[in-house]
């Protein structure tokens, strides 16, 4: 898009499409941009360079997701499987010359932080060597914010760790609590997407919450997260993180799946440039 580009998270499961072709028509629609999701080395590079061949840029490459609960505790049964997935993300973004590993804080509900003393040894480990590499490491919030305040404070002064901000989790997860202007100013990611914010009427959280809608199909102000975009470090690439397939026993996404693939990305891609041009006139 004119004087903003736009990129796209891409999964490895579009149903029977190859997820090389979905990279190729993304292309041919508009988008400059895709951020892939770890599932193999192998897969990885498969993408990355069909991605490349097209044109596109590799913004980000998400680590594997599931393993982040894991890394706070000192049980190696539990965090050195989490280290080594992580270890070989980075040694993927090395490789492949991805600028920035995308890493998930928590995960799961019904935890307690009061009188936690956080361990950040194996965080210590994943920074460390991603600076070894020369790996940029954006922490999402999701579930379990305060492990996100947590990290950001703890790398406040680190220049490789900044902030991925997931616009959905934000909603749901977050309860709406402006964390771009708590970490705007360490922006190097987004992941953009709309939800119907909580939907139990006493504020219990989960996951089927958390939607990945087509921006405007749910209930985010987008002239307000535009606006706190605009005050957040500027971003060559925004980039959106959306789902084709609804969470179990709900249905808003349904609706995208009985589109044509083309059609829904193409969707995706006018919805973006809706706030692609806005955040552009900063």
């Amino acid at each position: 898009m004119y004087k903003q580009k736009i990129g796209i998270s891409v999964e490895n499961d579009y149903y029977s499409i190859p997820t090389t072709d979905v990279v190729r028509l993304l292309k041919k629609i508009g988008f400059e941009a895709i951020s892939p999701s770890w599932k193999s080395k192998e897969v990885v590079e498969e993408v990355v360079n069909v991605a490349r061949e097209c044109g596109l840029e590799i913004q980000s490459l998400h680590a594997p997701l599931g393993f982040a609960g894991q890394l706070w505790t000192d049980d190696k049964s539990l965090y050195q499987p989490a280290l080594d997935a992580h270890f070989a993300s980075i040694d993927a973004c090395f490789e492949l010359n991805i600028p920035i590993l995308v890493v998930h804080v928590w995960a799961g509900f019904g935890y307690c932080v009061d009188g936690l003393v956080f361990n950040f040894t194996n965080y210590d480990k994943i920074v460390n060597y991603a600076k070894e590499k020369g790996v940029k490491i954006a922490f999402e919030n999701t579930e379990g914010e305060e492990f996100l305040d947590a990290l950001l404070e703890h790398y406040k002064d680190d220049d490789i760790v900044g902030f991925c901000w997931d616009s959905g989790h934000e909603m749901c997860y977050n309860h709406s609590r402006d964390l771009l202007g708590d970490y705007g100013d360490r922006l190097l990611v987004t992941h953009i997407n709309d939800n119907l914010g909580i939907r139990d009427y006493n504020g219990n959280l989960t996951w089927l919450d958390d939607m990945h809608l087509l921006p405007y199909d749910g209930v985010a102000d987008w002239d307000l997260n535009v606006e706190r975009l605009k005050k957040s470090k500027p971003l060559e690439v925004l980039n959106f993180e959306l789902n084709i397939k609804s969470r179990p026993d709900r249905h808003e996404n349904d609706i995208y799946a009985q589109m044509p693939i083309e059609q829904y990305f193409t969707l995706a891609y006018q919805r973006a440039c809706k706030i692609a041009y806005k955040y552009s006139k900063r």
